[in-house]
């Protein structure tokens, strides 16, 4: 079965998800991030959630753990010997040097030990999904 994408148009959309991941990470602003978990929180509450949903910051470790989700899904597909464990690593070093970045040079952003744990989550949640679909195309039908 042949692939359902090119490896040349995986790494187009690897380029441009990695340039918009950026800007995301290092806009020197950073209320975008928290009023939309905020805003989810909040609707959450008016959809009767339970209490633990409607914290803000559940939303924003979720949103955060996503973000990297795209990057190393389409990453463990453009180089496909790479595994969870090197994807679950990039996740954490492109993490770390984002909240230091962040921490250093953008003071209106807040740089956080929690985001590093949501990102490398995220970056080992899109290597994992991709190695499932694998696993899941190898298997034969019963």
């Amino acid at each position: 079965m042949a692939a359902p994408f090119s490896r040349q148009t995986i790494a187009v959309a690897l380029v441009i998800y990695a340039a918009a991941l950026g800007f995301a990470l290092l806009v020197p602003y950073g209320a975008v991030p928290s009023s939309g978990a905020s805003w989810t929180a909040e609707l959450a509450a008016r959809l009767g959630a339970p209490a633990w949903a409607v914290e803000p910051s559940r939303w924003e470790f979720l949103a955060n753990a996503l973000i990297l989700m795209p990057l190393s899904a389409l990453g463990s597909l453009r180089w496909p010997r790479t595994t969870w464990r090197d994807w679950t690593a990039y996740a954490f070093v492109i993490a770390a040097g984002v909240e230091l970045a962040q921490g250093l040079f953008l003071p209106e952003r807040s740089a956080t030990f929690t985001d590093v744990v949501a990102n490398t989550l995220g970056g080992l949640g899109g290597a994992a999904v991709v190695l499932a679909g694998r696993r899941l195309r190898r298997t034969p039908a019963a």
